[in-house]
């Protein structure tokens, strides 16, 4: 995005900050959002609050208190972004993509900050980690939600739980990234406002049997990685309900196994044990690094959810094409019925990479790490608009990607 690329958008970017305008209070704090705004899409290096009232002519402490400070409605900007992204990107068979990032951090302050594992880092770090929800369609993809992870260690020091510095409110507890993840399901399926079909994840998550439990109830289909080490049935476990025992015996409510049942296996050892003929070859798309082709094949199989029998549906699996038996191979549980092919299902499998691509994308281009609040209502406030900045560039880059006017956008879509 360059000065003159952003001048040109700048009509635009005026009518989609207006979207917003109901969820600042006052005047002031509409007239700041946009401010921010517009310094989150600007070409500036630095993208914290007294670089971008810099670049964008507003006090630098006005700036700051508008985000550790103002009581705007950030939850409802999501809201409405997730209209703009339904109305811009959505599609019948969309797919919503759970994952969680770090923000490496130096200081002790802020809030949720501490030593924990970061998968962005690859190791342990001093880092917050937030949760997020992407959205992925034919169309685009982009993020559309955030949750911050506050781990058990930093909630149960009361030094840092209530810090001003870190401004924590009272009724806010530890809710574990699985938990974070299914609010965010919960809020997405609430509002409507986004068309999807699919949910999927990494291991991470997909390994949560509640997680799964819960897409199925929303009468979405998942296609969650699972460890190599996640059991199932590959036919009916013949578990059942045992009679009452007597006449005066309580009736039994938990099935048990029978006698001959077979036990449960490693999706791993099912998967290595395949045929060489059920191997398939598909080509998926991976981003900017361009299309890739994968090996997948699946079963039908019966889960094995707490101890116990679940519901039927798929295992598959996804290996390099041409590789040997001994090669890495991913393993996917899908509650998607036996009419769906398996190209699509290991379309929505492999579409973690839209969102590591958004997460690449935000942090280099709207300043999603840029920050240097320390408040629990700042890392939201500013996240909020760093997704709002990145879904309207995602938009933009779209339509100078269709229509390639001579004007705005003639040399092509922007790199972001």
């Amino acid at each position: 995005m360059l000065p003159e690329d952003l001048e040109a958008l700048l009509p635009a970017l005026e009518g989609f900050h207006a979207r917003f305008g109901r969820f600042f209070r006052r005047s002031e704090g509409r007239a700041l959002g946009r401010r921010y705004l517009i310094g989150l899409a600007s070409p500036i290096e630095r993208k914290n609050a007294e670089n971008i009232a810099e670049r964008v002519g507003a006090a630098p402490r006005k700036l700051q208190e508008f985000l550790s400070d103002s009581p705007w409605d950030d939850e409802g900007c999501i809201g409405e972004l997730q209209r703009f992204v339904g109305e811009r990107f959505g599609t019948p068979c969309g797919v919503l993509v759970l994952d969680d990032t770090g923000f490496p951090k130096k200081g002790s302050h802020s809030a949720g900050v501490g030593r924990q594992y970061s998968g962005t880092l690859g190791r342990v770090d001093n880092c917050q980690v937030g949760v997020f929800l992407g959205y992925a369609s034919t169309h685009g993809h982009t993020l559309v939600d955030r949750r911050l992870y506050l781990h058990a260690g930093w909630l149960a020091d009361p030094a840092k739980r209530t810090s001003p510095r870190a401004a924590v409110p009272a009724d806010v507890g530890f809710r574990t990234k699985l938990e974070l993840a299914s609010a965010m399901l919960v809020a997405a399926a609430e509002r409507g406002h986004l068309s999807y079909a699919w949910v999927t994840a990494d291991a991470a998550y997909g390994d949560s049997h509640d997680l799964r439990r819960l897409v199925a109830e929303q009468g979405r289909w998942y296609c969650f990685e699972v460890s190599r080490d996640a059991h199932v049935w590959t036919t009916d476990p013949g578990w059942r309900t045992p009679p009452r025992s007597g006449r005066t015996g309580r009736p039994r409510t938990r099935p048990r196994p029978a006698p001959d049942t077979p036990p449960a296996r490693t999706v791993e050892a099912l998967v290595r044990e395949l045929p060489p003929e059920a191997w398939i070859r598909h080509r998926v798309t991976e981003g900017e690094k361009g299309p890739r082709e994968y090996e997948f094949a699946r079963l039908r199989v019966v889960e094995k959810v707490h101890h116990e029998p679940g519901s039927g549906g798929w295992l598959m699996a996804r290996r390099p094409v041409g590789s040997d038996p001994g090669a890495d191979i991913k393993c996917y549980l899908s509650n998607a019925p036996e009419t769906v092919a398996l190209a699509e299902m290991a379309a929505v499998g492999c579409l973690r990479w839209t969102i590591e691509e958004d997460f690449e994308l935000a942090k280099g281009e709207v300043g999603l790490d840029h920050y240097e609040v320390t408040r629990y209502r700042g890392w939201y406030h500013h996240i909020t608009l760093s997704l709002m900045a990145l879904a309207f560039l995602k938009s933009v880059q779209h339509e100078w990607g269709e229509k390639r006017s001579p004007g705005v956008g003639a040399r092509g879509a922007p790199a972001a």
